[in-house]
Formats: structure tokens, C-alpha cells, sequence
């Protein structure tokens, strides 16, 4: 096989692999190797332009598949969502562009590894940066199934982790290119990378034991319950929605109330399991107000208020007292939902329990935020939330990074989508997928959950995204440095020889 049809063959090898990096079918490896396949082919072509557009089709077609129906542009049209990641991809190319003027120019010396992931580092943080979206898609979520190298992000955040598996890309390019020979920094480069592994790993195993911790029990509506019933709302007939509402409201109280005489101690419900008009949620927080006292539990009782100028997504946390002691508003996605967006200001209760603090869904999808709850030594994070199909795995998995990053445990729970709870390691300590059980009752994703509280302390909440600023100015350094040798290079070949 020569050369050009090798280089075919890398470009196949990275868009199959591309299929698996980060999507609904996640593998852990795939990441690492993908990028690794295409620096190869793109360095090596002769024809920039042409495979340029090769490169492009072969990352934003496995992108549109295995992100098929898993954003919110999806609900607006499948080709919206299609044709959004194929005029994105381009962006997420300008590393491998960098990357190869740099190779052509100044050859495979070992510095030069370091110019792809700076370069993919800065991009994927000035993507996420400012984004509607949050960091939803950010290169790190393709490491949720890695405890080791999730650790990282308890550090550096999201972007050590793109960094570290952008380098391995770009470091096994240097190998490969001196003939598969470890030199000195080679070698010591892939110690560094073993080492950043070897400590992931020992966080783990020498991970301290939690405080204490709480009988925890949650319970989601059935797939597709909260939607149907916001949308009889909105087709006009009052008194259909308020019976419905009355009705669901007098079973969530009576499942609250059994699960808190099989012994749970917090009681937490899905995003919108709560919902009607003002007077309805008025009398749903004063019923559940009577029933905490009544059971002596707490309660983390989202509701989404309609019928007024703009809808309220709102999570209460209700003591044994029946006091409401938390009330936080949602902050992430409002625009797209039409509601109310809140401060993003994390509020807190101290409990006999460790301190509790609650968001919802799509706002654990911005680190910078919730870092908050780090910086406040927040022992255990509620996130009532509420997906789909096709987004279960990927929005649960991005949540389990928040837990790292803020040495706090999380409780999950969610209608039509993936509950979890994990500890402040990340690790899963219990996983309920709404879709693969059998639905029993009223209610789906029941958990009775012994979930362990405490916090561990992490550099994360103290420097932020220093790290993605840090490959903002790093990666502006390597545009100036290209536009500062094309002008020497021109003004030496401009000047001409040198007279004898």
C-alpha cells in the first residue's frame, strides 16, 4: 500500500473513530486515537485545501450520528441539527490547520507537540466559553467512563483533560515519525503521562471515607409525563390541566410519604414533577410543608409555575420544619425553554446531614458557575433534571464531572433520562436508566439510595478555567509566531543572496 492510500486509510480510521469519541456510544480510547489518526493523514497531505474538506466531512458526518437527536436544536428539526454540526466542525479543525503549517515549517521537533493540544485546548474552551449551551460537548465529557483521568478536572478543570489527551496525539506523531524510537523527552513525556494516570488512580484508592451519610430516595414521572402534561396546558382547556395537575400533586405526596416510612431521610423529585398555576404550586409547597413535619424528612421539590408572564423553574429544598430553606431558579437553557432565568447564584442550607445547596438540569452544565458550590464547601449537590432519549448517557455523564471538580457528592434524578448518584470522586454509587426499566405505578427511576456526604477539598473552585485562559493566550502566542516567521521568511526571500 504507498503512502497516499495509507493516508486514506488514517482518515478512516480517525472518522470511525470519531463515531465513539464523546457521543451516545462512548468508548474511552476512541478520543485519544482519533485525533491521533488525523494529525497523520492532514500532515501528510500534499493537497491542503482538498483534504481540508476530506478532514471536515470525516469528523462532522460520525458527529451528526452519534449526536443524532441529543441537543436542543434536534426539537426544532433534525436537518437544524444536522446542518449546526457540519458548519461547526471547521472550528474544531483549526488545531489540525495550526498544527500542520507548524510541522511543514519547522519539521518534527519535539516543541512542536506541544502546538496541537495548546491549539485544541484553546478552541474547545473558546467554544464553551460564553456558549448558551454550556460546556455540553466539551472534548473532556469523552473521558465520563474514566475515573482515573476524570480526576483531573478536581485540578485543571475540563480543559487539563483535552490538553492531556490532545498531547498523547500529537506525542505519538513525533514517535511514529522518528520511526517508533523513544528518545529522551519521549520517554519522559510518556512518564509525565503515566504519572498524571498513576495520581488519578491513587486519588481513587486512597480516597478518604465520607462523613456520614443519608437514607436518600427519589422518583421520577413516567417518560414523556412532564412534557404531555406542560402541552395540555398549553392547548387551551384549564380545567382538564387543573384536574390532572391536582390529581398527579395528591399522588407525589402519598409516594413521598411511603418512601419516608421505608425509612428515606431527604426526599428528592425530577425537574417539573411539581407544575401548574400559582394557586396549585402555593398549595403543593404548603401540603408537602405539612408533610415534612408530619415525617420529619426533607424534601427537594422542584416546581415550574405556569400561567404567569414568564414560566418559573424553580427547585425548594423543605426542612423537617416545614420551612422552604432553599429556593434556587433555573439559569441554564432558560431562553430555550421561555422561562425565567435566575441569578446563577448558588444558595445553601446547613443541615444535620452536611451542607446542601440544589440546581437544576442544564445548569450543571456550566463548571464556571458551580464552582460555586465548591468555593462553599457544599457536601451534597441535588440536581432534579429532566432529558431524553437520546441524550441520557452524555447529560448524566457530563454531571458526574461536577462532583470531581467540586469534591462533592450528587444526587441525580430524572424523569425520561439516567438518575445517578455518585460520590466526590465521581464514582457511580447507584444508576437508574428510565428507559431500561420496567415502569411499575405512577412513578418511574425509584432509588433508595445510602448516599455518602462530605467534601473534599479541590484546587478547581479556587482558580477556575485558569487553565483554558492560559491556552486562549498560548494558542494567540502560536498565530503571532506563524505571522512572525511567514514575515521573516518573505523579507528574506525578498532581499535576495547575499553579494559576494
Amino acid at each position: 500500500m504507498n503512502n497516499k492510500n495509507l493516508r486514506y486509510l488514517w482518515l478512516a480510521l480517525a472518522a470511525i473513530l470519531f463515531l465513539f469519541a464523546g457521543g451516545r456510544w462512548n468508548f474511552t480510547p476512541a478520543a485519544w486515537l482519533a485525533s491521533l489518526f488525523a494529525i497523520r493523514f492532514f500532515r501528510d497531505s500534499e493537497k491542503a485545501g482538498r483534504n481540508f474538506l476530506l478532514l471536515w466531512l470525516a469528523s462532522a458526518i460520525p458527529v451528526i450520528i452519534s449526536w443524532y437527536g441529543a441537543t436542543f436544536m434536534s426539537f426544532i428539526h433534525p436537518a437544524v441539527e444536522a446542518v449546526t454540526f457540519l458548519l461547526m466542525a471547521p472550528l474544531g479543525l483549526i488545531p489540525y490547520v495550526v498544527d500542520r503549517v507548524y510541522y511543514r515549517r519547522f519539521g518534527s521537533s519535539f516543541w512542536v507537540t506541544l502546538v496541537y493540544p495548546v491549539a485544541a485546548t484553546a478552541m474547545d474552551f473558546f467554544s464553551s466559553a460564553g456558549s448558551p449551551f454550556g460546556t455540553f460537548g466539551a472534548g473532556a465529557y469523552s473521558q465520563r467512563d474514566f475515573l482515573p483521568m476524570m480526576q483531573m478536572v478536581s485540578v485543571t478543570g475540563l480543559w487539563g483533560i483535552t490538553f492531556i489527551v490532545s498531547w498523547f496525539a500529537s506525542l505519538a506523531n513525533y514517535v511514529w515519525e522518528n520511526g517508533f524510537k523513544l528518545d529522551r523527552l519521549a520517554l519522559t513525556s510518556a512518564g509525565v503521562l503515566a504519572l498524571i494516570l498513576g495520581l488519578g488512580f491513587g486519588r481513587i484508592l486512597l480516597s478518604s471515607q465520607p462523613e456520614q451519610t443519608a437514607q436518600i430516595a427519589g422518583f421520577s414521572l413516567p417518560e414523556g409525563k412532564v412534557s404531555e402534561m406542560i402541552g395540555q396546558s398549553y392547548a387551551g382547556d384549564e380545567a382538564e390541566f387543573r384536574q390532572a395537575v391536582d390529581e398527579l400533586h395528591a399522588e407525589e405526596l402519598r409516594q413521598i410519604r411511603l418512601l419516608a416510612q421505608q425509612g428515606a431521610e431527604i426526599i428528592v423529585l425530577q425537574e417539573g414533577a411539581g407544575m401548574g398555576y400559582p394557586g396549585q404550586v402555593e398549595k403543593l409547597l404548603a401540603d408537602a410543608a405539612v408533610l415534612a413535619q408530619e415525617e420529619g424528612i426533607y424534601i427537594v421539590l422542584p416546581i415550574f409555575t405556569l400561567g404567569i408572564e414568564k414560566p418559573e423553574n424553580v427547585v425548594h429544598i423543605i426542612d423537617p420544619n416545614g420551612e422552604a430553606v432553599l429556593k434556587h431558579v433555573k439559569y441554564g437553557g432558560t431562553q430555550f425553554e421561555g422561562s425565567l432565568t435566575g441569578s446563577g447564584e448558588l444558595q445553601t442550607v446547613d443541615t444535620p446531614y452536611g451542607k446542601l445547596s440544589a440546581i437544576i438540569c442544564w445548569d450543571a452544565d456550566f463548571p464556571n458557575v458551580l464552582k460555586q458550590a465548591g468555593e462553599q464547601n457544599v457536601d451534597l449537590l441535588f440536581v432534579p433534571s429532566n432529558d431524553w432519549l437520546a441524550v441520557k448517557d452524555i447529560h448524566a455523564g457530563m454531571a458526574a464531572f461536577r462532583a470531581v471538580e467540586n469534591g462533592m457528592s450528587i444526587y441525580r434524578q430524572t424523569g425520561s433520562g439516567v438518575s445517578i448518584v455518585t460520590d466526590a470522586y465521581g464514582r457511580i454509587i447507584n444508576r437508574v436508566d428510565a428507559f431500561e426499566e420496567e415502569s411499575t405505578g405512577n412513578f418511574a427511576a425509584i432509588q433508595m439510595v445510602t448516599t455518602p456526604i462530605s467534601s473534599v477539598n479541590t484546587l478547581y473552585p479556587m482558580i477556575g478555567d485558569a487553565v483554558g485562559n492560559v491556552m486562549l493566550v498560548a494558542f494567540a502566542g502560536l498565530l503571532l509566531g506563524l505571522f512572525l516567521s511567514r514575515k521573516r521568511q518573505t523579507a528574506h526571500v525578498e532581499a535576495g543572496p547575499v553579494p559576494a
